[in-house]
């Protein structure tokens, strides 16, 4: 799977829109300038993004764009599925999405992408624009719970080793 600029870019206008939500509407100029976007492109991105479902604009002076629902029911893989499509385009897949194969028989490696589809569907659709609005807030990575837990416990298991082998006497040293 490729990330797309197209999703990239989206995806960063709408985290700027979480981190505003309680805040009034946001130009897409302030917007360009805060994430060092072209303006011109984000005209693009948006106007998907409203056919989408995702943000609202309004009109006039102090007018601008909101999230159209709160940041905690819009996942990833909603975002990247209205900007782009299919999350991933299975060689298998069937004529009724991109994402699933519908054939009567699968191929030899159809429970490889299966794997992987669900991999990336369940991570991009538990990541929330509110989890990454927070994370920027406190400078933290925008990991999920489960992923910060896997890097805590690898990096406490690094510690342990490192300490466990600098107890150890050197070969050879009496």
């Amino acid at each position: 799977m490729k990330i797309s600029t197209r999703s990239e870019y989206g995806i960063r206008v709408l985290l700027a829109l979480a981190r505003a939500a309680d805040q009034d509407p946001l130009s897409l100029t302030t917007i360009a300038r805060r994430e060092r976007l072209p303006h011109a492109y984000l005209e693009q991105l948006v106007a998907d993004l409203r056919r989408g479902g995702l943000v609202t604009a309004t009109r006039g002076q102090a007018g601008g764009y909101r999230l159209a629902r709160p940041p905690e029911q819009i996942s990833l893989a909603t975002a990247i599925r209205t900007l782009d499509g299919p999350l991933l385009e299975m060689p298998c897949a069937g004529v009724e999405s991109a994402e699933r194969c519908d054939r009567p028989e699968p191929c030899s490696v159809h429970e490889a992408y299966e794997r992987l589809f669900a991999s990336i569907d369940s991570t991009l659709g538990t990541t929330t624009l509110a989890e990454l609005a927070e994370k920027a807030a406190t400078g933290g990575p925008p990991y999920s719970p489960d992923v910060r837990r896997r890097i805590r416990a690898a990096a406490e298991a690094s510690a342990t080793a490192q300490a466990a082998s600098q107890s150890q006497p050197m070969n050879g040293a009496s």
